[in-house]
């Protein structure tokens, strides 16, 4: 059963954007101030009634302030996403990468106090600012701490299997690119797992939708090789899988997989995914991490960056937002209603 997470009066009302940079663009509908929306139904993988939270992108800082993820909020929005988790009673609660600012040691540290209110099992995949080639902490180190063992990690999750795989410096050292090396995915194809399964790793597999894929070059955002590991992923048993890295909701299919983009938990707009796994499929779901005034000041921080405000800007008025669910494989009459989000502060 999904969770009952039903929160009244509040669900149907929307966040309405306003005029910002140029102050020519309209306002635009996002998504329910007081609840969740579907971004994509799959028809698999399927499940007995397991939830999972991801979140992604979180940038964790306990000094900075400003910038596209708006760093002085990132504490309060992490701290949402876990404390909603909770409520929800989730089976599972996953990091998809770039759980801190830079990988300093301050910035650990506070992840680690958050994390440790969250859901178990907690787990996470490196991002490319999570981890410095050659310093601390190791890829080892990471997986050893937020994984329970070498990457990539296979573990049950509320009956789901979930394999968390390293995509971060495939040339070993510091850079935006990632890749899944052969022998992570040998490793992945000859563990023993028969269960279909959902495959959480940093970097995009698939295209990414337009306009951000006009600001988020294929060489720095996409793995390497992608049709080539999707054919891997998918011989190893993946159906479903879940990304970061770019900023940005999305759901789409690439060579007979699902594949969803997780919105940063940091940045417009602000948010984490719920998937939930039944017996007709998968839903995912995005669950907001910010109210008006929130979700404005991250699109204010937005659409004023140098390299990202024009595409955020023209997602918006292009109506973006209201093209939920990307993906839709199931008969939506056999659905309940999505989830709802937290009362959630700026």
């Amino acid at each position: 059963m999904a969770p009952d997470t039903e929160r009244g009066g509040e669900r149907n009302r929307r966040v309405e954007l306003p005029e910002a940079g140029s102050g020519s663009e309209p306002r635009g509908s996002v998504f329910p101030a007081g609840g969740g929306t579907t971004l994509a139904r799959f028809d698999r993988p399927r499940g007995s009634g397991t939830t999972l939270a991801v979140v992604a992108d979180p940038h964790l800082t306990p000094t900075d302030r400003g910038s596209f993820n708006v760093y002085h909020r990132t504490k309060q929005r992490f701290q949402m996403a876990v404390a909603d988790a909770d409520r929800l009673d989730v089976d599972g609660f996953l990091v998809a990468g770039d759980l801190t600012k830079d990988g300093a040691t301050e910035e650990f540290a506070l992840a680690d106090e958050l994390l440790s209110a969250a859901p178990a099992p907690t787990l996470a995949v490196p991002g490319n600012h999570d981890l410095d080639p050659g310093g601390e902490p190791s890829a080892a180190a990471f997986a050893d701490r937020y994984a329970g063992g070498e990457y990539p990690v296979t573990r049950e999750v509320g009956g789901t299997t979930v394999s968390l795989l390293d995509s971060t410096h495939p040339d070993g050292v510091e850079s935006l690119a990632g890749g899944l090396d052969a022998a992570a995915l040998l490793g992945l194809a000859n563990d023993g797992v028969t269960a279909p399964r959902v495959a959480v790793v940093h970097h995009a597999l698939a295209p990414l939708p337009a306009p951000v894929d006009t600001v988020c070059p294929a060489a720095q955002y996409r793995l390497r090789e992608p049709a080539a590991t999707a054919d891997a992923l998918a011989d190893a048993g993946v159906e479903l899988v879940v990304t970061g890295h770019a900023h940005w909701p999305y759901a789409t299919t690439y060579r007979g997989l699902g594949v969803v983009g997780a919105p940063g938990c940091c940045s417009f707009p602000p948010a984490y995914l719920l998937l939930h796994f039944d017996a007709v499929g998968t839903t995912v779901s995005i669950m907001p991490l910010a109210d008006e005034a929130g979700l404005t000041e991250a699109y204010e921080f937005a659409v004023t960056d140098d390299r990202r405000g024009d595409a955020v800007r023209a997602a918006v008025i292009d109506g973006y937002f209201g093209r939920f669910p990307m993906v839709e494989e199931v008969d939506t009459q056999a659905l309940a209603d999505p989830p709802t989000a937290p009362s959630v502060g700026n």
